[in-house]
C-alpha cells in the first residue's frame, strides 16, 4: 500500500507542494489534494484586474487537470482534522493520511470590523477584485482611501500598491487634481518584516506622489463615508479600499494546530508542526523573525512557494529513503508596482539576523515586465 499524502489547499503553496512531491515520488505515494474553488487564482494579478488589465480567465486555471498527473483533486469543505486518527473529515467523505501538508492561506473576517462589510471594498479574491473595478471604474473624483485593518495579512506590498496604482490612473484619466488619497495602517512603517529603509523608500513613493500617509492608526469601525479609529480623529472617504482582517482557518484552530498567535506554528527550517508528519506552509503559519522589526515573518506567495518546494523534497526523501533533507532559508522577493508601466523590486533573504539581507530596487519598466513575465510562467508551468 503506498504512502498516503493529503495536501489541504489549492492556492500557491498547495499546487506546489502536490505538483513537486508527486513529480518526485511517481507511483510511491498518493497524493490528494482538497480546495472548495474549482479553480486555481493568481493573487498577484489581482490588482491588474481591479484596474482593468486583466480579465477573470487571464488569472485563473481549473484544478481538474492536476488529475491528469496522478493528483487526485477533491472539491469539498475542510471541516475537520483528526490529528490522533489521521484522518481529514471534508463535506464529501473522510480521508485517512500519513502525511498532511496544511495550505490553507488566511480567512477573511470583515465581521470583527463594523461597518466593513456594507462600506469597504478589498482585492484579496477574484469576487472581491471585480467589485472594486466596478467601483474604480465608477469613481471621478472624490477622497479615496487605501488602508489596512488589521495585522498580520498577506501580500504586505498589496495595500501600497493599491494607493499607487489608483494615483496612476486619475493621473492617466486627467482627475488627479479632484481627487484626495490617504494611506493608513496600523503599522509602524511599511513592510516591517523588510526592515525600517526599505519602509522609509515606501513612504517616500507615497508622498512624492501625494498620497498622505498615516501609521500606527488601527481602525475600530466603519461608517458611511468615515472611518474611526481607537486613537485619533476619523477619517473621512467616498472611496474605502481596505484590507480586511486576516484569521487561521476555522478547522485548523479547532484541531488544535493554532497557538497564541492564532496561527500554526512550524519549525522555520522544515515547516513541520508539533504534530510529527502534519506540515504548514504559507499564509496559515506564524514564523518568528529574529530581527523584532515584526514579530512574525510576513504571509506572501513567495514564502508559501518556497516553502512548499521543501516539504515537498523533504517528505519525497521520507517515502523514498533517497537524497538528503534540504531547509527552508527565508529567501523572497516581491514585486511593487507603482504605475502602469513601472515596477519596484525586493528581494533578499527576510530571516536573516540581525536584520533583512535585503536589496531594494527602484521602480523601472524592467521588473514591471519582469513581473509580467512571471505571471505567463506561473499560469502556464503548473497546469
Amino acid at each position: 500500500m503506498s504512502v498516503r499524502v493529503v495536501v489541504l489547499g489549492g492556492g500557491v503553496g498547495g499546487l506546489v507542494a502536490a505538483s513537486e512531491l508527486k513529480a518526485r515520488v511517481k507511483g510511491a505515494a498518493s497524493v490528494t489534494m482538497i480546495d472548495r474553488k474549482k479553480f486555481f487564482e493568481f493573487p498577484p494579478s489581482f490588482p491588474w484586474l481591479v484596474m482593468g488589465d486583466r480579465r477573470p480567465e487571464q488569472v485563473r486555471r481549473a484544478l481538474t487537470p492536476l488529475n491528469e498527473k496522478g493528483i487526485r483533486v477533491l472539491h469539498a469543505e475542510i471541516e475537520g482534522v483528526d490529528l490522533d486518527g489521521k484522518h481529514v473529515r471534508t463535506s464529501r467523505e473522510s480521508l485517512p493520511y500519513d502525511y498532511l501538508v496544511i495550505a490553507l492561506g488566511a480567512e477573511y473576517a470583515p465581521e470583527t470590523i463594523p461597518g466593513y462589510s456594507e462600506h469597504a471594498h478589498h482585492m484579496y479574491d477574484l469576487e472581491s477584485a471585480l467589485q472594486l473595478k466596478e467601483a474604480v471604474a465608477a469613481f471621478h473624483g472624490g477622497k479615496v482611501v487605501v488602508g489596512v485593518a488589521r495585522l498580520l495579512f498577506k501580500c504586505p506590498t498589496a495595500p501600497y500598491e493599491m494607493a499607487l496604482l489608483l494615483d496612476d490612473r486619475f493621473r492617466r484619466l486627467g482627475i488627479r487634481e479632484k481627487v484626495c488619497i490617504d494611506f493608513f495602517t496600523p503599522e509602524g512603517a511599511p513592510l516591517p518584516a523588510a526592515g525600517p529603509e526599505n519602509g522609509r523608500k515606501v513612504v517616500e513613493m507615497l508622498e512624492e506622489r501625494g498620497i498622505v500617509y498615516q501609521s500606527k492608526r488601527k481602525l475600530k469601525s466603519i461608517a458611511s463615508g468615515s472611518l474611526s479609529f481607537e486613537e485619533g480623529n476619523p477619517l473621512a472617504f467616498d472611496l474605502l479600499v481596505c484590507v480586511p482582517p486576516h484569521r487561521a482557518p476555522g478547522p485548523m484552530v479547532e484541531a488544535g494546530l493554532a497557538d497564541a498567535s492564532g496561527w500554526i506554528p512550524v519549525d522555520a527550517r522544515t515547516l513541520e508542526t508539533g504534530h510529527p508528519g502534519v506540515f504548514a506552509v504559507g499564509d496559515t503559519t506564524s514564523l518568528p523573525t529574529p530581527h523584532g522589526y515584526t514579530p512574525f515573518l510576513s504571509k506572501a506567495g513567495v514564502f508559501a512557494h518556497g516553502q512548499a518546494e521543501v516539504v515537498a523534497h523533504n517528505l519525497a526523501v521520507r517515502i523514498t529513503g533517497r537524497g538528503h533533507d534540504k531547509a527552508w532559508d527565508g529567501h523572497g522577493a516581491c514585486f511593487l508596482e507603482v504605475s502602469r508601466e513601472k515596477s519596484a523590486y525586493m528581494s533578499g533573504n527576510f530571516l536573516a539576523a540581525p536584520r533583512p539581507q535585503l536589496t531594494f530596487r527602484t521602480a523601472g519598466a524592467i521588473y514591471h515586465t519582469q513581473k509580467v513575465l512571471f505571471e505567463k510562467y506561473w499560469m502556464r508551468h503548473w497546469f
